[in-house]
C-alpha cells in the first residue's frame, strides 16, 4: 500500500471479495466491463451496466497516501435512477481501508435485503501445531489477520466468546479448566474432573463439567463464582450453545445416542430438538429469535452439517461427499455458516449460505471448533 492507485485497487478487491463470500450477489468482474468507467468520475451510466446484467453498482474514488487518505464511495441500483441510493465519504490512515470497505459492503447489503452484513466480525478456532500443543486463533470472518490468541503451552481448545475477550477450554498440567484471553490462560473455571467448552449467554458462562462423575451442564458468573447445576442425567451433557429468548442447546445420549436438545438457562424445559441421525454433535444456535434454527454437524458416513427448524422439524442439508464437514458457527445475520472442512485434501474454515450453496474456503490448515462472534 502506497499511493492513491494502489489503495484504490487494494479496497476494489475487498469490496470484490466481501460480495463473492455473500449469498445472492454476484460480482462483475473487471473484464466483464467494456465501456468507459474512469470518464463519469463517481457517475455511472445505468443503460451501460444493465447490458451486463447488473442490478447494482458502485463506484468510489481514493485520494491521498498512507499517512492520510479519502475514499469516496457511491451505490448505485438500477431501479433507484442516476442518483446514488448510498453515499459514504472515510477519512485516516490507509490502515482503516479494510475497515471501512467493510462497512460499506454492510450497508449495500442492508439497502438490498433489509439487513446489515456481516463484515467485520471474528471468528475463532483451534488447530495443532506441533507434537502436543493445541492453540485458539482469530481471524476476520475473511480470513483476514489471523493470529494466535490462547496463552501458555499445553492444548488450547473449545473457543468461544464473549465480552471484549474469547473463552476457550485449556488443558496444562493443573488439568483441564476454562480461561479467556483477558487473563492470559490463567484459571477461572475449574474444580474436580474435567472442565470444559464455555459458552458466554449474558453474564453467566454455561459449561459441561464431569465434577460429579459424569458430564452435566453447569453455569457460573463470569468469575467462576455462583455455579450451578443445569442437567442431572445418568447420560452424557456436553456442548451447551446459546440461544435466543432465553434457551440453551446442548448434546445428550440420553436416549441412546448423541442427539441435540434444548432447556431454558435454568435448565427447565428439556426437549429433543434432533430425530434424525445416530451421532449429532456440536449444535449452534442462530441468533435471530426470527430464524429457529440449529446448525450442528450429523453423522452419515463421515461428518456433515446440517440445520434443524426447532418449530417445524424441517432439515436443510448443507454438505455432502465432501469430506468430514464439522463444528458450524452462525453469522450474527444468520445468512451464512462456518465450518471446518477437510475436503480434498484442503482443509480449512469454509464460509456457506443456508442453503448449502455458495461454499468458499476461508482459511487453510487443519482446524476444529469454529465460533463467530455475535
Amino acid at each position: 500500500i502506497g499511493n492513491a492507485t494502489e489503495l484504490a485497487a487494494n479496497g476494489g478487491a475487498i469490496l470484490q471479495n466481501d460480495f463473492r463470500l455473500m449469498p445472492g450477489f454476484r460480482v462483475i468482474g473487471p473484464s466483464a466491463v467494456r465501456h468507459d468507467t474512469a470518464s463519469l468520475g463517481l457517475g455511472v451510466d445505468l443503460g451501460a451496466w444493465a447490458v451486463l446484467g447488473a442490478n447494482g453498482v458502485i463506484k468510489g474514488q481514493v485520494f491521498g497516501s498512507d499517512a492520510g487518505m479519502s475514499v469516496e464511495l457511491r451505490f448505485y441500483q438500477s431501479s433507484g435512477g442516476e442518483a446514488p441510493v448510498l453515499r459514504r465519504t472515510y477519512r485516516g490512515p490507509s490502515s482503516e481501508l479494510r475497515k471501512w470497505m467493510h462497512d460499506f459492503v454492510n450497508q449495500v447489503i442492508g439497502v438490498v435485503t433489509g439487513t446489515y452484513g456481516p463484515f467485520g466480525t471474528e471468528i475463532a478456532f483451534a488447530r495443532k501445531h506441533g507434537p502436543g500443543r493445541k492453540s485458539v486463533y482469530a481471524a476476520a470472518m475473511d480470513g483476514h489477520g489471523l493470529r494466535r490468541v490462547s496463552s501458555g503451552g499445553g492444548v488450547s481448545m473449545l473457543p468461544s466468546f464473549g465480552k471484549g475477550s474469547i473463552w476457550y477450554t485449556r488443558m496444562s498440567r493443573q488439568g483441564m479448566f476454562i480461561t479467556n484471553t483477558r487473563v492470559g490462560g490463567k484459571r477461572i473455571i475449574g474444580g474436580k474432573g474435567i472442565t470444559m467448552a464455555p459458552a458466554i449467554c449474558g453474564d453467566r458462562v454455561h459449561f459441561s463439567s464431569s465434577r460429579s462423575g459424569n458430564y452435566e451442564i453447569y453455569s457460573s458468573n463470569l468469575d467462576g463464582s455462583g455455579l450451578r447445576r443445569l442437567t442431572r442425567s445418568q447420560a452424557i451433557d456436553v456442548s451447551p450453545t446459546c440461544g435466543p429468548g432465553g434457551k440453551l442447546a446442548f448434546v445428550s445420549d440420553r436416549h441412546g445416542s448423541p442427539q441435540v436438545f434444548s432447556m431454558n438457562r435454568d435448565g427447565s424445559s428439556v426437549q429433543r430438538v434432533t430425530f434424525r441421525g445416530n451421532h449429532n454433535q456440536t449444535p449452534v444456535w442462530c441468533g435471530d429469535s426470527e430464524q429457529p434454527l440449529i446448525a450442528f454437524s450429523g453423522r452419515d458416513g463421515n461428518f456433515d452439517i446440517f440445520t434443524v427448524n426447532v418449530e417445524t422439524q424441517q432439515y436443510t442439508r448443507l454438505t455432502q461427499g465432501q469430506g468430514d464437514n464439522k463444528d458450524p458457527a452462525f453469522s450474527r445475520d444468520c445468512r451464512l455458516i462456518a465450518f471446518t472442512s477437510n475436503r480434498r485434501g484442503s482443509p480449512g474454515v469454509y464460509l456457506s449460505g443456508q442453503d448449502g450453496f455458495d461454499q468458499n474456503q476461508i482459511i487453510d490448515g487443519v482446524a476444529e471448533t469454529v465460533r463467530w462472534a455475535r
